[in-house]
């Protein structure tokens, strides 16, 4: 008969039973501490990780990866169907096949494409999978990894508020950084809507006189009694209203940069004055004879011919050579239609911020902007983008929804795009490019990515969008 324990062995149980439940206490401590560092690294990251069970079709998604998708977990049906919804309408159907490939391959994926948020944002995302299978080869559960590396794209496709990953960009990106950091005058031309604003104050914005004002003038806006008061100031006195001394925009610019818009709508009086200026650095406001020290640096910009209009007489020679010391000459839209699919997502993502809801753009309607000429360059796809939100009052952008212009011209041209019906998907019925009937179509054309499209037989957005998805193409 076991007798009963005595006094020292019960203690010594208990001491033992306190020294587990010490050691459980740690070690799930150690969980929710370990628990707490890998939620804090996928923050830092913004990386989150995902389960999907695919035996029930249930998704887990960690806490990262709907602070990405800007979703709360009582507003998410946790299933692939689910998932697919948030997942940008242009790119759903290659995630949905990436997905189905890498289980029927066995292969696993490594992608980036984009979500659509529930507010109109627009995301770049890289996700990453595999599946598991059990011994019969049957796929149990895929898990995967979800960084939200939309800073990252932004700073590829875009510079100092312009946007755009062309070859032609790509050249005004480096000049404005050469460019920054002196004191040089600039003269920016282009067509009107290029977006020679933008380049003047990412001049300003990337170098040293950030900090200081930043002036513009539109020299063609005024009349030259009003311009010259405009940019040199007045004294009290000087003319018939001027009841007070006034400061011209060179003194509103000290220590900045003023940029003189449409110069060659100066007047030629004024010219003389402005020479003055850049080879003197001094100027006298507006009946005043005490002269006043520049130091902004000059920025212009026309779009016009500027040496046609010298050689015609229309402006001066020697102020021509003295604002064109280093020129920056910006392509018109035309030229760069690569951009034209990021600059739409780059205007509508501008819209939801102001609250204009949109469900997206169909692939059919990016295809038709993108063939359209753009007379008047990026400000018409603005505006252009802008008639789409209102026409299509917050559901999927068609064709139907484009301005008259840009629908006729399609219409106009032979083999033009035909007009979808309202509520089409996007990539229903859409032929799906690969790497060699792309590299083919491309030999076949001597390069040429408009007849390529056309032997495709895809529209050109299409094809830049596939194009800048594998850059080793390009």
């Amino acid at each position: 008969m076991v007798g009963k324990p005595t006094y020292e062995q019960l203690e010594k149980r208990v001491r033992d039973l306190e020294a587990q439940l010490e050691a459980v206490e740690r070690a799930s401590c150690d969980c929710e501490k370990k628990a707490q560092l890998m939620k804090e690294a996928e923050q830092i990251a913004l990386l989150g990780h995902w389960e999907l069970d695919l035996t029930s079709d249930t998704l887990y998604w960690s806490d990262e990866i709907y602070n990405i998708f800007g979703l709360k977990k009582g507003e998410f049906e946790a299933n692939y169907d689910a998932f697919l919804e948030t997942v940008h309408p242009d790119d759903r159907e290659f995630v949905d096949k990436s997905y189905s490939e890498s289980v029927e391959n066995r292969t696993g994926y490594d992608i980036v494409h984009r979500l659509f948020l529930g507010n109109g944002t627009i995301k770049y995302v890289r996700e990453k999978c595999k599946t598991e299978y059990d011994e019969k080869g049957k796929p149990l559960r895929s898990i995967g990894t979800v960084q939200d590396i939309t800073e990252r794209m932004r700073a590829k496709n875009s510079f100092a508020g312009l946007v755009g990953r062309h070859p032609l960009m790509q050249e005004v990106y480096d000049y404005i950084r050469d460019l920054c950091g002196t004191r040089m005058p600039v003269l920016i031309s282009g067509e009107s809507g290029t977006g020679k604003e933008l380049v003047a104050r990412a001049l300003h914005n990337e170098g040293p006189r950030a900090n200081k004002p930043f002036v513009p003038v539109n020299c063609g806006a005024l009349p030259e009694s009003l311009l010259e008061s405009e940019l040199f100031g007045h004294v009290r006195g000087a003319f018939t209203g001027a009841i007070k001394d006034k400061k011209g925009r060179f003194e509103l610019a000290r220590g900045g940069t003023l940029f003189l818009d449409e110069i060659s709508e100066m007047p030629k009086v004024l010219q003389v004055k402005l020479l003055r200026v850049l080879q003197e650095g001094e100027f006298e406001r507006v009946g005043d004879e005490k002269s006043i020290t520049s130091d902004a640096r000059i920025i212009s910009a026309t779009n016009r011919d500027l040496e046609q209009e010298m050689h015609e007489g229309n402006f001066r020679e020697d102020l021509y050579y003295r604002i064109k010391v280093v020129p920056v000459n910006l392509p018109p839209l035309r030229e760069r239609p690569t951009d034209i699919p990021l600059l739409i997502d780059h205007f509508m993502e501008q819209a939801a911020q102001e609250g204009q809801r949109s469900a997206g753009i169909s692939a059919e309607a990016v295809d038709l902007l993108t063939d359209y000429d753009w007379p008047g360059n990026v400000r018409e796809l603005q505006s252009a983008v802008h008639f789409a939100l209102v026409k299509a009052q917050g559901r999927q952008i068609e064709p139907a929804d484009l301005p008259p212009e840009v629908r006729s011209a399609s219409e106009s041209e032979p083999g033009g795009g035909s007009v979808s019906r309202p509520g089409k998907p996007a990539s229903r019925g859409r032929r799906k490019l690969d790497v060699e009937s792309v590299r083919e179509a491309l030999e076949h054309t001597d390069g040429n990515k408009v007849k390529a499209a056309k032997q495709l037989g895809v529209g050109r957005a299409t094809l830049y969008r596939f194009l800048a998805d594998h850059e080793e193409m390009s």
